[in-house]
């Protein structure tokens, strides 16, 4: 008997493994990427490493704990009670498992309401099997209806727990999914949420539930999601002494919580566009011209940016000149000489004319192709490439202090890219274009004069190179055209590919002004004459608070 049953158990142990690996190695029906990240390491662990990790807050181990403890036969309640704690926290993985472990009915562990929990905790990330159980609401609704409500109120108390700074105000939306990447978006709502601090910076709207409606009373169904959006956040604002807020369905005010005004977003890190601004780029199969020689005589320029020999200054120009590779700086098929294509996120190279297919290991392609030589500060236009459809505009920004020339594309980088991108010390004003490969960057620090530029550029040189010993340097230069600018650009590198940046140091009404822009290694031919453009071109504006 006791050899039937752990046959039995290990059979269904390998019936729940077997259904956690398809779901999480397959996309869901929307070909949606699944977000539950089990890793070799934790297949690879064993069960004292496991509960080590489950002991230090680690949920996605939870998961693989109980598979372990499962195959063993060993399972205990203790152990379905760190299952649900990690349910608790939203944790998909633990999620995926309670479907299985719950919701089997021939699972010695079957539980209806937890299988439904695990549902709805999966709907929420994009498993479209758990919503075909979910959408048939006839049999199931009061279940279905508690769970939800039961969800909803874990995530946000998950949302509200990462929330570190102190908040004097809120404002939640709810508003149609659109056609987004989600599952049934006909019917789904996304709950939006974002916060006000006393000095005034809001934070960017923040995704923190998706709701799908649920049976044919759609009136029903969303004044309950408003009782329990009301209760949740009355909850939310008294605990961590929120004094006001306010909550709209589909537009409509719902809630008014301590009488707060309408929140406006914050425009003090917004791009506002003055005018379009027409770059005139020329593609030049002649020689390129060093940044310190003079464009009119071909002479040395001065630190100044004068030439000594015909009085020309490096000023604010209309135009820049891109020059095409020549056949040493092209990217060149080693198999039958025909131009490469380089993919988009610049790891690998193909040849059309062939079908040899190149990989980029580190700074440099594999099998000696030619044409993406990070030794070289400035790069070329690549043979078959065509100028990108760039449209550029002047706007100002950082608080109006500075009118600068920009893609149109420009946005303020969200709260939720920032912490990714800058985890620490990130700059106050970060603006970048939709797919963040693009970045202009700018922090205002202690006194300058602008007499003393030079200097602290030169000081912050020597910091950069001392902290970035394998990153390559170009030529530092002072940007006097518009007021005392010193400029250096530089190749560092990332975890994917090197990244080329400009940075640019200057005063502003007696404070330090530090700038940055950056682009992928692979894109500089094109965007390092359009930063220097930029910063060429750049205006400050004065007595503004900073």
């Amino acid at each position: 008997m006791i050899e039937k049953q752990n046959k039995q158990a290990a059979a269904f142990a390998k019936k729940v493994t077997a259904k956690y690996l398809k779901a999480i190695k397959c996309d869901s029906e929307r070909d949606r990427e699944v977000y539950c990240k089990s890793s070799t390491d934790y297949f690879n662990a064993s069960e004292e490493e496991l509960m080590t990790l489950l002991f230090n807050g680690d949920d996605n181990a939870c998961a693989h704990y109980v598979l372990c403890r499962l195959r063993n036969n060993s399972i205990t309640d203790n152990d379905l009670k760190y299952l649900d704690n990690a349910l608790d926290n939203i944790n998909c993985d633990c999620a995926l498992i309670g479907c299985f472990l719950y919701g089997d009915k021939k699972s010695p562990y079957y539980d209806e309401k937890k299988a439904y929990y695990c549902y709805a905790i999966t709907e929420q990330y994009g498993f479209a099997k758990a919503h075909r159980i979910l959408k048939n609401y006839g049999k199931r609704a009061k279940l279905i209806d508690e769970t939800d409500d039961l969800v909803l109120f874990n995530k946000l108390k998950m949302w509200i727990s990462q929330l570190k700074n102190k908040y004097c105000a809120f404002s939640v939306d709810v508003v149609p999914a659109g056609y987004f990447d989600v599952i049934d978006y006909k019917n789904a709502y996304f709950v939006t949420a974002r916060l006000e601090q006393p000095n005034g910076y809001q934070t960017d709207k923040e995704t923190v539930y998706c709701a799908f409606v649920r049976g044919r009373d759609n009136g029903a169904y969303f004044d309950r999601l408003t009782d329990n959006l009301i209760e949740a956040f009355d909850i939310i604002a008294k605990r961590n002494n929120i004094p006001q807020g306010e909550i709209y369905i589909k537009g409509e005010l719902k809630y008014n919580y301590g009488n707060a005004k309408p929140m406006v977003k914050a425009k003090s890190d917004a791009v506002e566009i003055l005018s379009d601004a027409e770059i005139k780029i020329k593609i030049s199969d002649g020689e390129r011209l060093e940044s310190n020689i003079c464009p009119a005589c071909g002479g040395t320029l001065g630190e100044d940016g004068a030439c000594p020999s015909c009085g020309n200054i490096r000023g604010k120009t209309d135009g820049i000149e891109i020059r095409r590779a020549n056949e040493l700086e092209a990217l060149i098929c080693t198999q039958c000489g025909s131009p490469i294509v380089l993919d988009d996120n610049g790891k690998t190279a193909y040849c059309s004319a062939c079908g040899t297919t190149f990989i980029v290991k580190g700074n440099a392609l594999d099998c000696a192709v030619g044409g993406i030589n990070y030794e070289n500060i400035r790069a070329d236009m690549p043979q078959g490439f065509e100028l990108p459809d760039v449209k550029f505009v002047r706007a100002r920004i950082a608080d109006g202090k500075i009118t600068a020339v920009m893609p149109e594309s420009f946005e303020v980088m969200s709260d939720e890219l920032r912490r990714i991108k800058y985890p620490v010390n990130a700059p106050r004003y970060i603006y970048t274009t939709p797919d963040a490969t693009v970045n202009l960057n700018v922090n205002f620090g202690g006194s300058l004069d602008s007499k003393d530029v030079a200097a602290f550029g030169k000081q912050m040189l020597a910091v950069l190179k001392n902290s970035l010993p394998s990153a390559k340097f170009g030529e530092a230069k002072i940007i006097a055209s518009s007021g005392n600018i010193f400029f250096v650009d530089f190749i560092s590198a990332a975890i994917d590919q090197p990244v080329y940046n400009t940075m640019f140091f200057f005063s502003l009404d007696g404070k330090q002004g530090i700038g940055s822009w950056n682009c992928l290694g692979k894109d500089r031919w094109y965007w390092a004459p359009i930063f220097e453009h930029a910063i060429t071109t750049m205006e400050f504006n004065e007595k503004k608070d900073i």
